[in-house]
């Protein structure tokens, strides 16, 4: 099974294009398709042939509102605060932002992001096959790192994965760090960017 994961496409068409174009079984925006969400429309028309592949999270561009609403215009899955199967994974979706400085209006709090977090934790059967999908990264990475020993990722994150160990954090975001890859443990994390990054899972049948 491939699933493709991206992110931060801001309204640029031509990219969004080019990773459709590419064969995957499942399509996954880690957020921010828009600027503050002017583009959704746009983007809607083109990933609306894909329906239900493709799985939605709001970024710090858009409102849960929006994303819900967008979703269900054009058939598209919503992603947000959801825990899904695929095969032996668990997938968990959690868009948003911890704090700017641009008052953008998908920003969670980090004791929101915890609550959030809190929530999934006690959906989940065996977190070693977890996949989580966050709009932001985890801090202190080489996801978040915004300059030169500046980093803007959510402690709040970064401590819930080095307890709970999911297999993947995927994230986007920060576009500085876009395409960077960490691990924090046992955890393989990937800051996806819009060029994104094509994950592959073996068939239950193949193993």
């Amino acid at each position: 099974m491939k699933i493709l994961i991206f992110s931060d496409i801001h309204g640029d068409i031509g990219a969004l294009r080019r990773l459709i174009s590419r064969p995957a079984n499942l399509y996954v925006s880690a957020g921010d398709l828009s600027n503050f969400g002017r583009g959704l429309e746009r983007a809607g028309e083109i990933l609306h042939p894909l329906g239900e592949k493709i799985w939605v999270l709001p970024g710090n561009h858009e409102t849960e509102q929006e994303n819900h609403d967008f979703c269900g215009r054009y058939g598209l899955t919503d992603f947000q605060r959801q825990v899904r199967t695929t095969g032996d994974f668990t997938w968990a979706g959690l868009g948003y932002s911890n704090p700017t400085p641009f008052d953008t209006p998908g920003e969670y709090s980090e004791e929101e992001i915890g609550e959030a977090l809190a929530k999934f934790e006690s959906q989940l059967q065996n977190e070693a096959r977890l996949i989580l999908v966050a709009h932001f990264p985890p801090s202190g990475t080489r996801l978040d790192q915004v300059a030169t020993g500046k980093h803007a990722g959510s402690p709040t994150l970064r401590a819930w994965v080095e307890r709970v160990q999911p297999s993947y954090l995927f994230c986007g975001h920060i576009h500085e760090c876009a395409g960077e890859s960490d691990r924090i443990g046992s955890t393989q994390c990937f800051n996806v960017g819009k060029s994104g990054y094509l994950l592959e899972i073996p068939d239950q049948t193949d193993q």
